[in-house]
């Protein structure tokens, strides 16, 4: 008999859904909801198994939410939603039901992706060692991959809300107006979607202009437009220091693996910029730095795998 899982992967912006059997993801099953559209998730759920998967017959649900979680309850960071197990078993008839952060379940999911999901970005001296997940999307967040036996262990955490880090006058002037206009210049309120375009603002009124673009706009103007050209390098510039502050502070030698939307569509822009010079600029630290690879998560499936890898763990009986 198949063993059958019911898996969502619950962003700020969009809530992607499938079926995995036997542990394998079905990708053809996959698919994704705009969250504004819907009332939770237990109402995506239903409307999946009613309307894409009526023969479906999960004995398992598992659901990343990007946002903290306790005791099998999430609440989304960027969005109005609690997410708990109950809740999912009651939504989708499975016995076993398990909530888990978005960082959680893309930290399970990296020993299981192969390896043309995977472009690397800066190459390391190091290759072993515990590893670091880093997601820029609608929001920002950062996890670290323990290595304990056959089992990785993944902590979570709020990292993109630790205050904007400042090395030089031009981000202490981008810091200030952040905090002027959103009370506080946290990390995601520039490494976001939402983020690129705050930048872009901000060098537009140094320039007396009031000019606003969102980041799709702005990556789409690169060519013809200085001010987008100078968001880039400074949103760059940010998430480099940023990766270099954490790798500093993970010492993470298997790798810094970056994912997310934002992340992606940065894919053309790592190398040789802003990104690469403010990673590795860590003052007598900088020549330590090389030690530390970056690499690309290019599967936008990949926390669902990370769920499929828990419920595994978990020795979830077919039905």
């Amino acid at each position: 008999m198949v063993k059958q899982y019911l898996l969502a992967d619950v962003g700020g912006t969009n809530t992607r859904v499938a079926l995995a059997n036997d542990g394998e993801l079905q990708t053809e099953s996959v698919k994704s909801y705009n969250n504004s559209d819907q009332s939770g998730i237990d109402a995506i759920l239903r409307n999946y198994l009613q309307e894409c998967q009526p023969n479906a017959d999960p004995s398992a649900v598992c659901v990343d939410v990007a946002g903290p979680v306790d005791q099998n309850q999430g609440k989304l960071t960027n969005l109005d939603w609690v997410v708990t197990a109950a809740q999912l078993c009651s939504a989708s008839g499975a016995q076993f039901g398990a909530v888990l952060n978005d960082m959680q379940a893309q930290g399970l999911a990296l020993s299981h992706l192969p390896p043309t999901a995977v472009i690397t970005v800066l190459k390391g001296t190091a290759n072993t060692g515990s590893r670091l997940v880093v997601n820029v999307g609608t929001g920002f967040n950062s996890a670290l991959v323990l290595e304990e036996g056959q089992k990785p262990i993944v902590p979570i955490s709020e990292t993109g809300h630790v205050d904007l880090p400042t090395p030089n006058f031009p981000l202490f002037e981008l810091h200030q107006y952040l905090t002027k206009h959103n009370g506080f210049a946290s990390v995601e309120e520039v490494l976001s979607g939402r983020g690129l375009g705050q930048i872009y603002s901000f060098l537009a009124a140094q320039n007396a202009k009031n000019l606003t673009a969102n980041s799709k706009v702005i990556l789409e103007s690169l060519d013809t437009d200085p001010i987008a050209c100078e968001a880039l390098t400074i949103f760059l510039e940010v998430f480099g220091c940023v990766c270099g502050n954490l790798a500093l502070t993970h010492l993470p030698y298997g790798g810094i693996y970056l994912v997310g939307g934002m992340a992606r569509a940065m894919a053309d822009h790592y190398g040789n910029t802003s990104f690469q010079k403010a990673f590795a600029t860590k003052g007598r630290f900088s020549d330590f730095m090389s030690q530390f690879s970056v690499h690309l998560v290019e599967d936008d499936h990949a926390a669902l795998v990370g769920c499929i890898s828990y419920l595994e763990g978990c020795n979830i009986r077919s039905r």
